[in-house]
């Protein structure tokens, strides 16, 4: 599910449920060119795609952040928001992105960084996807 698809009278039904948050990040540095910006969440969304909809009863799809590079202070600020999503009640967080420089992070606070390259969406789609989801299914499994 999409944040935007929960009602705040909605919430404490399906948050038992609703365990995982993916947050996805774009990883743009403001300098792109239109086209490369468009791009790039088209790239975002094609790993979403993999994610959200077989998994739509167990995870919540926030806002991307768009604007935080794959470096100390775009690390720190991906921290931040994933220590904040877990404070909301997330038993699991997933930071999801296209960005090899992101993806290169390491990140204590999410349990899962997720990225499919974008030669592997490209040559392989389907399946690349596939195994995006056999990740997050993995985490349930290794967290029970």
């Amino acid at each position: 599910m999409k944040f935007s698809e929960i009602t705040e009278k909605e919430w404490p039904g399906l948050q038992l449920y609703l365990d995982t948050c993916i947050l996805p990040v774009t990883g743009m540095t403001g300098m792109e060119q239109p086209w490369e910006a468009g791009d790039a969440l088209e790239r975002l969304r094609d790993v979403l795609d993999g994610i959200e909809f077989p998994y739509k009863g167990r995870v919540v799809t926030y806002p991307a952040l768009h604007y935080c590079e794959g470096n100390e202070s775009g690390r720190a600020y991906i921290e931040q928001v994933c220590r904040g999503l877990r404070s909301a009640g997330f038993a699991y967080v997933v930071v999801v992105t296209a960005k090899p420089e992101i993806a290169e992070l390491v990140l204590q606070e999410a349990d899962l960084l997720l990225s499919v390259p974008e030669e592997a969406l490209r040559e392989q789609g389907r399946e690349a996807k596939r195994i995006a989801g056999e990740k997050i299914t993995q985490l349930w499994m290794s967290k029970k």
